[in-house]
C-alpha cells in the first residue's frame, strides 16, 4: 500500500462518541458478528485474509462497540474497496461516507474499483465512481455435471504455482488466491498456462475464483470441470458481465441471487494475460 500507519491521514470522526483506528486482529471477532447481523457469509478466516492484502478501518463507539468497518485491498497498481459496513443502529450519520473517504486516502492516487450494494451506489457516484461492469452472484448445491472435453484443460498441480502467479504478476490478492486454493483447473497450451479457475473455501461453503480466460467457451469449461469434481457441494461464483441468456449455470444447480454494479474511480489499468471473468471475491475483486 502507498501509505503505512505512520504516514496515512489521521483518522478522526465528527461524532465525539466515535473513534476511528486501523483494523487489527483484535477486531476480527466483532467484525464477524457485525457481518453476520447483515446476513453476510464471511467467516473469521475471510476477514483475516483481508488483513493480509490490505488495510482496514475500525470504527468503535466510546463504549467499545464496533459500529463500522472498511477495507482498502492491494492489487499493486490499483486498489479495491470493500467490507464497508455501518451497524444498523448507527445509520443516518454519514459514517459510510466518512469510512469511504478514509479508504480512498489509504489508496493514494491509484485507480479504485468496488462492487456496490444497491444502497451504497448513490454515495459512490457522488464521490466520483462510475459503473463499469455488472456482477452476477450465483450460488447453490452442485448437481451432477459432465466433465468438459476442451483441449488443454487439466487439473492444477503444485508445480503450477509460479505459472499461476505469473498470470497476474505482482498482485497480492491473486497471490493469496493461488496460495489458498484447495483445487483448480488450468488451460495448459504447450506448457504455457492461458487460463485458470481456482476453488477456495469461503463463507458457507466454497467459492470459485478468480476465473481467468480469453473466451466464454474457455471460462465455461474451466468452471464446469470444477463442478464435475465437486458434486453436492455448496458453491458461490461471482461472474463479470455474464450472458443473461446462458442457462448452463442453472442446469448445474446454481441460481443468480444478486445482480450488482462493479464501479471504478479513475482509469483501471490494462492487465496483461487472460481476462478476469470471475472475481476472487466481491470484496477483493
Amino acid at each position: 500500500m502507498p501509505q503505512d500507519a505512520a504516514t496515512a491521514p489521521q483518522l478522526s470522526s465528527r461524532d465525539a462518541t466515535l473513534g476511528y483506528r486501523r483494523f487489527d486482529t483484535q477486531d476480527l471477532d466483532d467484525a464477524l458478528l457485525l457481518s453476520r447481523r447483515l446476513g453476510w457469509p464471511h467467516r473469521r478466516e475471510d476477514w483475516a485474509q483481508m488483513l493480509e492484502v490490505g488495510q482496514g478501518i475500525a470504527l468503535r463507539s466510546d463504549s467499545g462497540e464496533l459500529v463500522g468497518t472498511g477495507f482498502c485491498t492491494d492489487h499493486g497498481n490499483m486498489a479495491t474497496l470493500g467490507l464497508i459496513i455501518v451497524d444498523d443502529a448507527w445509520q443516518g450519520r454519514g459514517l459510510g461516507r466518512e469510512i469511504l473517504v478514509h479508504l480512498m486516502a489509504l489508496a493514494g492516487e491509484r485507480p479504485l474499483a468496488l462492487v456496490a450494494t444497491t444502497a451504497g451506489a448513490p454515495l459512490y457516484r457522488k464521490l466520483g465512481f462510475e459503473t463499469c461492469n455488472l456482477v452476477c452472484q450465483y450460488q447453490g448445491i452442485l448437481e451432477p455435471t459432465p466433465a468438459p472435453t476442451l483441449p488443454h484443460l487439466r487439473p492444477a498441480r503444485a508445480a503450477d504455482r509460479e505459472a499461476l502467479l505469473a498470470l497476474v504478476p505482482d498482485n497480492p490478492v491473486h497471490a493469496l488466491a493461488v496460495r489458498e486454493a484447495t483445487h483448480g483447473m488450468v488451460l495448459d497450451v504447450d506448457g504455457r498456462l492461458e487460463g485458470c479457475a481456482l476453488w477456495r473455501d469461503f463463507g458457507r461453503g466454497h467459492h470459485i475464483g478468480p476465473v481467468l480466460a480469453d473466451s466464454a467457451t474457455a471460462a465455461r469449461a474451466l468452471i464446469q470441470a470444477l463442478f464435475a469434481e465437486h458434486e453436492g457441494r455448496f458453491v458461490r461464483l461471482d461472474l463479470v458481465d455474464p450472458d443473461p441468456e446462458d442457462d448452463w449455470l442453472q442446469s448445474a444447480g446454481l441460481r443468480c441471487v444478486d445482480r450488482i454494479e462493479r464501479m471504478r474511480r479513475g482509469t483501471l489499468p490494462d492487465i496483461p494475460g487472460p481476462t478476469r471473468v470471475g472475481l476472487t471475491t466481491q470484496t477483493m475483486g
